[in-house]
């Protein structure tokens, strides 16, 4: 992992506050909250390559 990190910061939903606990107490229990940001985030952009991928794929499918 980077040895230098950038601070952001953001607003959430108070939706998003209460997902974002239930995560923290279920799955990332052992875990900063900052750490839990940081996976979900990349989680998040890992899944946005694969579905811009699979669109792609598909689209060149369909040509």
């Amino acid at each position: 992992m980077a040895t230098q990190f950038k601070r952001l910061s953001f607003v959430v939903t108070p939706e998003m506050e209460e997902s974002l606990n239930r995560m923290k107490q279920e799955i990332f229990y052992n875990r900063t909250q900052s750490h839990m940001i940081r996976e979900l985030l990349s989680a998040g952009v890992r899944a946005t390559k694969a579905e811009k991928a699979a669109k792609g794929s598909s689209c060149e499918q369909a040509s």
